[in-house]
């Protein structure tokens, strides 16, 4: 039997990682071995991201990494990335560009370049039943429901690099979900470049007035009715896509996780404009109330760009004074960073870096602080963590809880042996810990509210 082994570098979004989830699947059902690139495989797959500049020196970084340390490996790059750079790629030595809409197509390249290289027809082992999804890194399993975006913000490469809205049909979502679940997960993440935009590209294609698609809310209800996944999360959402639908499912079905990633990119209305976003500060702070009314314990996460073209300094406390209001749970800040082929590359008004710099250190400042009270105010309650890290050695084991908190608990002899990665336990909390909170692990569950164990706490 041949051993033919594989590396895959993922950077990037999570659709990028549902993506390499697919291509690692699908090579370790036909028989691939998956490894580190330090580990001399034969194929190297990387699949990138060009979202930044800073995304771009690390597909650079891996690529010559890559090339000087598994030089007889046969490397693969895909994604964002390789759209715009592939004289990059290949004076760097790269034996195959693969574009985005061909990515599903790897391990079908893979296995014919195996067979025509070791005349392996008889080599390649098939694996069998729920095998093909042990190599997957990520508890909480990535389904990718969608590709594309055309929101074309002035900011952003993306459109160009991803195209339209492509969704995929909603019975083979929930085909993905069910064999997911069967696989031992309890959590599934819904991912996509533009998620929100779930089958408009279907419904285009219906004759007017007749709904043949789902949109979001109907996906939604219908992994809720036909599947047993015991908890759905939404990967980021845009403000103007969370309806009330939406937010009754959260707080109705006890299946979807109450906390939502909604990009603000700036409190004020003047760069908003600028950066073509689809909505005012305003509307955004009143949407934001009103999912809160919804759902009063959802945790609300964002993205923020500094030093976006004619950023002024009054601009910059516009965005200050929105986020301190809406008091985000969590805050990713981005420096501004120009791409060609977008809108904003030949702006004027372009801040210096010293500027960004100090205006995100301010930023991360307080974002640090809106996450540290709200990590606080965990201590006391019961939250159900999907376990991800298993620790036997150290005895302890780790998670994300429903509202999106690391949360860290104790192994002892009642669940030490039992427990494993992508299981659903409830922890009562007792205090902040690390980067999180730990507690006592209370219970897990064989079915969806049903009690398999209880630890005394």
């Amino acid at each position: 039997m041949i051993d033919i082994k594989f590396s895959i570098n993922t950077l990037g979004c999570k659709t990028n990682l549902s993506e390499s989830d697919y291509i690692i699947k699908e090579l370790s059902d036909r028989g691939f071995k998956l490894v580190k690139y330090s580990d001399g495989p034969d194929f190297c797959i990387i699949n990138t991201c060009t979202v930044t500049s800073q995304s771009d020196r690390k597909v650079r970084q891996i690529v010559r990494r890559i090339k000087s340390n598994s030089p007889l490996s046969t490397v693969i790059v895909t994604g964002c990335y390789a759209v715009f750079n592939e004289k990059f790629l290949l004076d760097s030595g790269v034996d195959c560009i693969v574009k985005n809409k061909d990515k599903y197509s790897i391990p079908s390249v893979l296995e014919e370049l195996a067979r025509r290289r070791w005349n392996a027809k008889t080599g390649l082992a098939a694996s069998s039943g729920n095998k093909k999804f042990q190599n997957l890194v990520h508890s909480r399993a990535l389904v990718k429901i969608q590709d594309g975006c055309e929101q074309n913000c002035s900011y952003c490469i993306i459109p160009k690099v991803r195209g339209g809205y492509r969704s995929t049909p909603d019975e083979l979502v929930l085909a993905q979900i069910r064999n997911l679940a069967a696989a031992g997960f309890d959590e599934v993440v819904l991912t996509g470049i533009h998620i929100g935009k779930y089958a408009a590209d279907i419904n285009a294609e219906t004759c007017s007035g007749d709904r043949n698609a789902s949109d979001l809310a109907d996906l939604l209800e219908k992994i809720i009715e036909s599947s047993s996944i015991k908890r759905i999360r939404l990967g980021s959402i845009e403000i103007s896509e969370v309806d009330s639908r939406i937010t009754d499912l959260i707080r109705e079905s006890g299946r979807i996780a109450p906390h939502l990633h909604i990009p603000l990119q700036s409190g004020s209305d003047k760069i908003l404009e600028l950066m073509k976003r689809p909505y005012s500060s305003g509307y955004f702070l009143n949407m934001v109330e009103s999912i809160k009314k919804s759902v009063p314990d959802i945790a609300i996460t964002t993205d923020v760009i500094v030093g976006f073209p004619h950023e002024s300094e009054e601009d910059f406390i516009q965005t200050v004074d929105l986020i301190k209001k809406v008091s985000f749970s969590k805050l990713h800040v981005f420096k501004y960073s120009r791409r060609m082929h977008t809108e904003a590359y030949s702006m004027g008004g372009q801040v210096a870096e010293s500027v960004k710099s100090e205006r995100s250190k301010f930023l991360r400042e307080i974002g640090s602080k809106l996450r540290n009270d709200y990590i606080r105010n965990g201590v006391g309650k019961f939250f159900k963590v999907v376990t991800e890290k298993v620790d036997k050695e150290k005895r302890i084991a780790a998670g994300t809880s429903e509202n999106y908190v690391k949360v860290y608990f104790p192994l002892d002899c009642s669940n030490a042996e039992i427990l494993k990665k992508g299981k659903l336990v409830e922890v009562k909390i007792e205090s902040v810990y690390e980067d999180g909170l730990i507690g006592k692990m209370h219970k897990t569950w064989r079915d969806a509210g049903t009690c398999a164990f209880v630890v005394k706490i």
